[in-house]
């Protein structure tokens, strides 16, 4: 039941990229209040969001499911 509302949600804000930075920055606040951020967690942290924003601007995001595939020329 959790899982529906929290889809509904993510769903309404049309990205879930900005969910998983969220809790990137959630833990990683959590980490430094601890006195446990390191420099392997930032560098982590570094290579998702690095992938997460790549991801988001890709022009791969704007295709839709009702697009038809490409061609193959090779027989």
């Amino acid at each position: 039941m959790k899982s529906q509302v929290f889809d509904k949600i993510v769903s309404a804000m049309k990205d879930y990229h900005l969910p998983a930075m969220v809790g990137m920055f959630g833990i990683g606040a959590a980490l430094q209040i601890f006195h446990h951020l390191d420099m392997s967690f930032v560098a982590f942290t570094g290579t998702i969001i690095g992938g997460i924003t790549g991801h988001a601007f890709s022009p791969a995001q704007k295709d839709h499911d009702n697009d038809p595939p490409p061609s193959n020329p090779i027989p």
